[in-house]
């Protein structure tokens, strides 16, 4: 330790432990240190020496440090105390565990869009929260963006706290150059719109994995924020949707009125395209897993049909009965039990490794629309499947129908192989075993051919499709992987969670804010977590139904007297969608207070009334929604359209 840490440690006796120094920046620096009473790491920012001297810098040091402590945000680091202490000025605030993300940038190089995005998302939110409450970031940099390892969830920290720095012209500028919006530099008081410009900077260097500007000193990258036009972001961000682009440009726009109003517009623009969404790689793993286990079954089912072969003629060279017997139990066993013990062990695995990431039911469901639009997508650029697989296929279906044939004649004299009886097996029945085992073993290796070169795929908006959205909706598909994921430890999400629609990532903010409530303030609520899911499940129903509508609208002629009556079921499904959303949203906004004021508000009552009456309506409704999916179902039989495209007519 240098004589400053042990001059901090000899201030902090008793009540925190200096283990080592984090790191230091322009306005001081951060030990890792361990707080005694509650034995819980935390880290402790000492305001630097020669401005713990000016009066100034240190009074507004404390005040703004102070000013912070009040938030209390999911994505904004806690501040428990600010002190001083003789020539000591620091403030102790909640040690995080990852890296921020210049050194995510640093290490990895320009971040995936989705991981961009998120980070993006989670910031902006800490920032609206703050601007809400009276307070301006003035220091938004990539280093005080921490990135937490285990749930890849970003946090904002060190708010209002920015150093104090030259401009171009001599006076004083309070900020990181490479992150001032113009007008600070000009010596404009920052603002919101100030904290946007510098999230545009770090949205730019995310994605594009290096600043939108560079220069060799301080005064030149502030002169090049002030003049330079920001390089298109679309060349350097591959991959990054148009939507994500124009935000992140607009939120560096040189004139601030022409930046977004607030966070709530950047977070509008954000979400106004209906354009593909990026699926989670563990979920988008999930959604793939037949991809790795079909060359088992590939290889598995012309192997165990060769056994079954080999007892079968080895019984015609031995006589041994006991041979047809093993042959016709195995067969069974092989065509039921045993793919159906080894696939649900393989979907039990599965389910697991998707929770190790942090992926629950919930994310399958609302991940599942999306995967089925890409699904359509893929089908309608491949066209059909491949002729030899096709050939394979219809060969293969040939052979199950004479199996079945020749079983259906063979079948009333199989307890005489089973059961030992005097006599033999007739002629005629030999040859229909020998044919039956021959065309078994043909067929199911062409089967097991056909896993690898699909002759018929079945179609992502069908009827099985169908089957698997309502199984996964079902509340069946909830305690299957409940029982899956048992004796297993749960983490959160460490990766992109774009697929997540707001209704869930409302329902599982509320589930966070409520496990930080304290018991007592809990049991006078009442059930809030059962309350915020039945709003979650009615509002990704409303959700489900209304894009549906929307889908069969598009499918039909613009004269189908069917659409005016859509539009309108559509409509009010989309009214009673947004009214849930909203009573999710101000119960979380409601809960974020009761946190913040560790008091119990007339408010947060009046909010619970309003959502168990909504939760009412809801389940009322439930009869209403099965009307609807009648009247969708009876229009897509009406109005079917295939997934394939025509072929082009050739011309006259």
């Amino acid at each position: 330790m240098d004589h400053r840490a042990i001059e901090l440690q000899q201030a902090l006796l008793g009540a925190y432990s200096l283990e080592r120094e984090l790191g230091r920046g322009g306005m001081g620096v951060v030990y890792l240190a361990r707080e005694i009473r509650l034995d819980r790491p935390v880290a402790i920012k000492v305001l630097h020496a020669e401005l713990a001297v000016r009066p100034e810098a240190r009074r507004r040091f404390v005040q703004e440090a102070r000013t912070a402590a009040r938030l209390a945000h999911p994505h904004i680091v806690p501040i428990y105390s600010v002190e001083e202490r003789g020539s000591l000025v620091y403030f102790v605030m909640a040690l995080v565990d990852g890296e921020t993300l210049g050194q995510r940038i640093r290490r990895r190089g320009a971040l995936p869009p989705d991981e961009a995005e998120r980070a993006l998302r989670e910031t902006a939110w800490a920032l609206g929260y703050a601007h809400a409450h009276g307070i301006v970031h003035r220091d938004l940099t990539l280093e005080n963006i921490l990135i937490e390892r285990h749930s890849g969830r970003a946090l904002l920290a060190d708010f209002g706290i920015a150093g104090e720095r030259d401009a171009i012209d001599g006076e004083p500028v309070f900020g990181t150059p490479g992150f001032l919006a113009p007008e600070v530099i000009r010596g404009v008081p920052a603002d919101a719109r100030s904290d946007l410009y510098a999230l545009g900077v770090v949205g730019f260097s995310a994605l594009a994995g290096r600043p939108p500007f560079e220069a060799a000193t301080s005064a030149q990258l502030l002169a090049k924020h002030l003049m330079q036009p920001v390089p298109p972001l679309a060349s350097y961000a591959r991959g990054a949707s148009r939507r994500l682009v124009d935000a992140v440009e607009c939120c560096l726009r040189k004139d601030a009125a022409d930046r977004p109003a607030d966070t709530a517009a950047l977070l509008a623009m954000l979400e106004r395209a209906a354009e593909p969404v990026t699926i989670a790689v563990p979920l988008r793993t999930w959604f793939t897993r037949w991809d790795r286990i079909r060359p088992i079954y590939a290889l598995a089912t012309p192997v165990l049909a060769l056994q079954t072969w080999l007892m079968i003629d080895g019984y015609f060279r031995s006589g041994l009965r006991m041979l047809l017997t093993v042959a016709l139990i195995t067969t069974i066993l092989t065509l039921t039990a045993i793919p159906v013990a080894v696939h649900l062990l393989f979907e039990a695995s599965e389910l697991r490794r998707l929770r190790r990431f942090g992926f629950g039911v919930d994310d399958i469901r609302a991940a599942f629309p999306h995967w089925q639009r890409e699904q359509v997508r893929q089908r309608r650029d491949e066209g059909l499947a491949p002729l030899h697989g096709r050939v394979l296929f219809d060969l293969t279906v040939v052979g199950a129908v004479v199996i079945l044939l020749v079983f259906a004649v063979v079948w009333p004299n199989l307890w005489r192989w089973v059961v030992p009886v005097p006599g033999e097996i007739g002629a005629t029945e030999t040859a229909l075993v020998s044919m039956l085992s021959t065309v078994y073993l043909a067929t199911l290796s062409g089967v097991g051919v056909g896993f690898l070169v699909p002759g018929h795929r079945s179609s992502p908006t069908g009827w099985l499709a169908g089957l698997k959205q309502r199984f996964w909706q079902s509340r069946f598909a909830g305690i299957i992987v409940q029982l899956s994921a048992l004796g297993q430890q749960g983490s959160l999400a460490t990766f992109a969670t774009l697929h997540r629609n707001t209704e869930l990532v409302l329902g599982l903010a509320v589930d966070d804010l409520w496990k930080a409530i304290p018991d007592d303030a809990r049991r006078e609520l009442g059930d809030v977590p059962a309350l915020t899911h039945t709003l979650q499940r009615g509002a990704a129903e409303l959700r489900e139904l209304a894009d549906r509508l929307r889908d069969s609208e598009a499918e039909l002629d613009p004269a189908d007297p069917e659409i005016p009556r859509l539009a309108a079921v559509r409509t009010t499904l989309e009214g009673q969608h947004k009214e849930t959303v909203t009573a999710l949203e101000r119960l979380r906004l409601q809960l974020l207070r009761l946190l913040a004021s560790k008091e119990h508000t007339a408010d947060l009552t009046q909010q619970l009334e309003l959502a168990r009456t909504l939760e009412t309506k809801l389940l009322r409704d439930i009869a209403a929604h099965t009307d609807i999916r009648r009247m969708l179902h009876r229009v897509r039989r009406q109005h079917r359209t295939p997934l394939t495209p025509s072929p082009t007519p050739s011309p006259a």
